[in-house]
């Protein structure tokens, strides 16, 4: 769809769903005299000939897939997924915020459908629950040797009092080196996917199983769709549809149930798309502090932030219901009265996002950023 709103704008674009390896770039290059490179969740420094061929790279960062901040640096324009990230990055280069787009021919109301079949539905991905052999890897120090479940549940119990919040993925970095020095008498440099498995996997089963856990307290009347990984978690396989990936049966499912649940960071791409076919978004924000409320952010000027999520372009409980960790109830009865969204807000907010939040919206944004470096 990103590309697709590139030749909208009357370039001509080449491109695949990987990432080239140095030799198929290099061809790829020659073949196309591309006069800039876009790629996602990969940075400039990570495959050299891009600096060789002295061409405009960009690069979305929407996953940082075990690496931290000092690992994104090189590309000429960073677009940060999380607008928090952009305080944490140093890339050299400039650097911003992109969110995510949808397609509004692709996702849109439908006028005819009415029927509400289920109170929630959950849309995305869990990662498999840990295995016998992941936890019993081995990290071997000087004189002690431990296995990976005694420091993820060191790591865990800590986060859980400190929270996540005000922590960039370097503090994570440390808070773990801290944890192995405790454990082992010094730091080990751990293997990535170790460092994927702390700072990654661990959250998001952390995120998605809070979430159910909130709406399976008020209503079995609940369905999860997204990768097979949910029926090796017992307490939500009955739970669990299918793999969906055609687009008209997600817009269909957005508008299928009462609610629809999201976690993680506020302006996501199943967001917009439930919010663009006029489905009522229910968002798990844990952005303020955590949830014993025990900490407030400290040392993080949220003023430099360009932008928080969700709550800066739609407004709360008319375009979009948010609730934390304290007030689930409350938010969930409000949203119960309503069921679906009264017309006027369902226009409306099918309209904001119309004007400001496709993907045509986003490449004009990239468009204008680029043109800096002609």
């Amino acid at each position: 769809m990103l590309s697709d709103a590139f030749v909208k704008q009357g370039l001509t674009v080449s491109g695949q769903c990987k990432l080239l390896a140095e030799s198929e770039m290099r061809t790829w290059v020659i073949e196309k005299k591309p006069s800039v490179i876009f790629e996602m969740n990969r940075v400039k420094d990570e495959i050299p000939i891009l600096h060789e061929l002295n061409i405009i790279h960009v690069t979305w960062i929407v996953d940082m897939e075990g690496r931290d901040e000092s690992h994104i640096k090189g590309s000429d324009i960073t677009y940060t997924f999380d607008p928090g990230w952009v305080l944490s990055f140093n890339t050299g280069g400039f650097t911003t915020w992109l969110p995510p787009g949808t397609c509004t021919q692709t996702f849109y109301p439908i006028p005819s459908f009415k029927t509400k079949e289920f109170e929630f539905s959950f849309i995305g991905h869990i990662p498999r629950p840990w295995s016998d052999a992941e936890l019993s890897r081995l990290l071997i120090g000087p004189n002690k040797t431990v296995t990976f479940n005694k420091l993820i549940t060191e790591y865990l119990d800590f986060i859980n009092i400190e929270t996540y919040r005000e922590k960039d993925h370097q503090a994570c970095v440390e808070i773990i080196n801290g944890i192995l020095e405790d454990l082992l008498g010094e730091a080990i440099a751990l293997p990535r996917d170790m460092l994927y498995d702390l700072l990654i996997r661990a959250k998001r089963m952390r995120n998605r199983t809070e979430l159910l856990s909130f709406a399976l307290r008020k209503s079995d009347s609940t369905v999860i769709y997204g990768s097979s990984n949910w029926l090796q978690w017992s307490e939500y396989a009955k739970f669990y549809r299918k793999f969906v990936d055609k687009e008209a049966e997600i817009n269909l499912i957005h508008q299928q149930s009462k609610i629809n649940l999201h976690d993680g960071v506020g302006f996501h791409f199943r967001a917009i798309d439930c919010l663009a076919s006029g489905g009522l978004l229910f968002w798990y924000n844990d952005n303020e502090g955590d949830k014993y409320e025990t900490y407030q952010f400290k040392n993080l000027d949220r003023s430099k932030i360009l932008s928080n999520g969700l709550h800066d372009f739609f407004e709360d409980q008319y375009n979009y219901f948010e609730f934390k960790w304290l007030n689930f109830d409350d938010v969930y009865e409000k949203a119960r009265l309503v069921s679906c969204q009264n017309q006027k807000a369902l226009s409306d907010t099918v309209k904001l996002v119309q004007n400001h939040h496709t993907w045509h919206c986003r490449v004009r944004q990239i468009l204008a950023d680029i043109s800096q470096f002609s």
